[in-house]
């Protein structure tokens, strides 16, 4: 794990865009990393953070292998792919 890069307890469902945003700062600066979850069923935020819970590790892991290749949007933001868990 990079150092530089840490996440932070911290989870938003945006629930009219359809995104769960989970955050990191990196090297101080807090950075959104968003999934866009419009294509699953979450239905309200706990069931988002039940989820996000449940699949933590991969999309840290995953928002912080972005955030090295510096895969930052126009909004400064990582989009951070649904994964997909047989």
């Amino acid at each position: 794990m990079n150092q530089a890069i840490q996440f932070i307890d911290r989870l938003e469902f945006r629930e009219p865009d359809h995104q769960l945003v989970f955050f990191a700062q990196v090297s101080g600066m807090l950075v959104e990393c968003v999934i866009a979850v419009n294509t699953l069923k979450l239905t309200d935020e706990s069931h988002a953070t039940e989820y996000f819970e449940q699949y933590r590790f991969d999309y840290e892991e995953r928002a912080e292998q972005l955030i090295e290749e510096e895969s930052y949007n126009s909004a400064g933001q990582i989009d951070v792919s649904l994964l997909s868990f047989s």
